[in-house]
């Protein structure tokens, strides 16, 4: 009789021996009770670390996008402006000695900063001081907050003839020298004996404009330019004769050159703009009548802004503002006529 196939099959056999194998296989693939557990307890734990990652590292994005957002933006805020200056507006003395500035506009006083306590000759102002001539031959420096400093040594002894003030530094003629002053040095310049300083002009980058005249001379006056740095003067030879500059300022172009219009008629002015290396003429110029004529150069100044806008101010405190070929009386003569001293303003 034949043995059924489905007989179990003998322990010591090939084919018990092929299944054994291949259950020992299986075993190795499938998984365990636990490994369903297993597996998920560990996905939760580097889900757990990738959430973390992800919400420091939005964190750390946003940081890093304020601080760019901090760094590049423009500041929008308006610009500081020092106590006491302001733009469209000059510098003048009142009556009571107070040294103001003023609104160009509206003729209202912007800022007070003090009283020098002797009579000024001349003004100049820089972007936070006021300095003033004094007629007893020194010069005083007053701060927005009124304080008033004798500057010692400025001045070797004459008369204050001229005065300016550019970029932290301060120019003073006397006589035949010129004082230029930076921080707590003074360095000195002296031109021929026969010479007087009548006017100065200081630009930014330290050069200056000298209108000078001959002491014993009929000659009419003239321009001398002297480098930033440098201490000899050259004489400027300028398209114009005749009359002779009166008063000189700078502009970003070149120098502003107050003179007569005629030399028989001393309150028609001619401004004329001129390359300080050559002489030439860069503008065309723009001339008026003054209210009264000219007695001395002192009765008469020109000062610029940044605009290159041009002040023609006079010791009857009438003013008039150059700009282009325009020419305008200013509004608000001598501080919404709270009266002034007869100096010319400066702009």
């Amino acid at each position: 009789m034949t043995e059924s196939d489905t007989a179990a099959p003998d322990g010591s056999s090939d084919e018990q021996l092929v299944r054994n194998g291949l259950h020992a296989l299986v075993a190795d693939v499938e998984p365990s009770a636990t490994a369903l557990p297993r597996v998920l307890a560990g996905r939760r734990r580097r889900s757990g670390v990738r959430t973390v990652l992800g919400v420091t590292g939005a964190v750390a994005a946003t940081t890093a996008a304020l601080l760019l957002t901090l760094v590049f933006v423009v500041d929008r805020s308006p610009p500081t402006v020092p106590t006491g200056t302001a733009p469209d507006s000059y510098v003048t003395q009142l009556a009571d000695g107070t040294l103001v500035s003023v609104m160009l506009e509206t003729g209202e006083v912007h800022h007070e900063f003090g009283r020098p306590g002797t009579e000024v000759a001349a003004l100049a102002r820089g972007e936070e001081h006021v300095y003033a001539a004094t007629a007893d031959g020194g010069v005083s420096r007053v701060g927005p907050d009124g304080t008033v400093r004798r500057m010692r040594g400025v001045v070797p002894g004459d008369e204050v003839t001229a005065i300016d003030a550019a970029d932290g530094r301060l120019a003073v003629a006397s006589g035949n020298r010129v004082s230029l002053v930076s921080g707590n040095t003074t360095r000195r310049i002296t031109l021929p004996t026969d010479l007087v300083v009548r006017d100065l002009a200081l630009d930014r980058s330290g050069r200056l404009a000298l209108v000078v005249r001959d002491r014993a001379s009929s000659e009419p006056p003239a321009l001398r330019v002297i480098p930033a740095g440098g201490d000899s003067a050259a004489r400027l030879d300028t398209f114009e004769v005749g009359c002779g500059p009166l008063r000189t300022a700078w502009t970003s172009t070149g120098l502003a050159v107050l003179r007569p219009d005629e030399c028989a008629v001393t309150e028609a002015i001619r401004i004329t703009t001129i390359d300080p290396t050559t002489g030439s003429r860069i503008g065309g110029g723009v001339h008026f009548r003054l209210d009264h004529p000219i007695g001395a150069t002192e009765d008469v100044r020109v000062s610029t802004d940044a605009a290159d806008r041009m002040l023609v101010s006079t010791t009857t405190g009438n003013m008039w503002l150059v700009d282009g070929t325009g020419v305008d009386s200013v509004t608000g003569r001598c501080a919404s006529h709270r009266g002034c001293a007869p100096i010319p303003s400066v702009m």
